[in-house]
């Protein structure tokens, strides 16, 4: 059995679309034995593919608070100790990163990743045994399956498989079984559909009694979403929970509305019906991929400027206009009937 590392670290919708180039490399080698090396807060997104045998949880983001100190130091020892026991017979960096690059390095197991002309950091290239060409114009997920498939030495084709499997995620929570769900929250301010048109998409659900779930995974989120639901009197804010856990409730909503953020990939993964909402960013680089998915993509001039924060209106960026509550409601229903049952 070949034993296979994947280094993807970060972030969620970044790990999110590795999915499928594992799904691609069992099909045509059934024998490989994948293990998964992240940041420790996405573990539960790479444990999302049943094939994963062992995720690794790497602590960089808690070591960088502590570079320098003992405990710090002994802890990388021992990790980097614990990963060279392991002896994979290849490691592929799908990060294209110098902080995945160095991992994969001190794994003591052969590296391959992404060529200088691919990788967003091309010094990565002096800790690899071998790189790989995949033009950086492709979109992210046909990126990952094309890498996977030079470094293992085999053809993919068809519509990407995540090869996530609902009834084995997380079902702590079916009380929301067929509701809508809101991904509101997103790093980018140029990414954010206006609170306006929350608001509208929340009155429009109201009047057709659709319950509303709106997740949030920081301070910043939670108070966006209990500011919409106390104006619209309606929806419901979802307690703070695992990725885990919050993957088992997308699974199970009749739809899901998000904007360009990786929780909207999840959705569209598990086959629920998925309208994203783009802007500021290209549908062409990270559109959500599913059967039943539809990338509404601004045609504004100036969309998508790829721009952190918007020029023009930092609040409401003019993109946003003609991506409104009603013609993404209507959206919902071409996907998933009028009441999305």
């Amino acid at each position: 059995m070949k034993r296979i590392l994947i280094i993807k670290m970060s972030a969620l919708g970044d790990i999110l679309h590795t999915l499928p180039a594992v799904s691609d490399a069992l099909q045509a080698d059934p024998d490989i034995c994948f293990d998964w090396l992240c940041e420790q807060p996405f573990m539960d997104v790479a444990r999302l593919h049943p094939s994963v045998r062992q995720v690794i949880g790497h602590p960089r983001l808690r070591w960088k608070k502590n570079r320098w100190s003992i405990q710090t130091l002994r802890e990388q020892f021992a990790f980097y100790k614990a990963l060279r026991r392991e002896k994979y017979d290849l490691v592929i960096d799908a990060q294209g990163r110098i902080k995945s690059a160095r991992v994969g390095w001190l794994s003591g197991s052969p590296v391959v990743g992404l060529d200088k002309n691919s990788a967003t950091d091309s010094e990565t290239r002096l800790f690899y045994r071998e790189g790989y060409n995949v033009p950086r114009d492709m979109n992210a997920v046909e990126r990952v399956r094309k890498l996977f498939a030079q470094a293992l030495g085999y053809q993919y084709q068809g519509e990407p498989d995540f090869g996530i499997q609902s009834h084995t995620l997380d079902n702590a929570f079916p009380e929301y079984t067929g509701a809508w769900i809101c991904f509101h929250g997103t790093t980018w301010a140029s990414k954010h559909w206006p609170e306006a048109n929350w608001m509208d998409l929340l009155n429009l659900a109201k009047q057709e009694q659709q319950m509303v779930l709106l997740p949030w995974g920081s301070e910043q989120e939670r108070q966006r979403a209990e500011r919409l639901t106390a104006a619209a009197q309606w929806g419901v804010v979802l307690p703070k929970l695992s990725l885990w856990q919050l993957s088992g409730i997308i699974s199970r909503c009749a739809a899901a509305v998000g904007v360009d953020t990786g929780l909207m990939h999840i959705a569209a993964a598990c086959g629920v019906p998925t309208v994203s909402v783009f802007g500021s960013t290209s549908v062409a680089l990270t559109a959500a991929h599913g059967k039943r998915v539809i990338n509404l993509a601004s045609s504004y001039s100036c969309s998508p400027c790829l721009k952190k924060t918007c020029p023009l209106n930092e609040e409401s960026p003019p993109c946003y206009a003609e991506l409104n509550a009603t013609s993404v409601r209507d959206t919902v229903r071409k996907l998933a009937g009028k009441h999305c049952e």
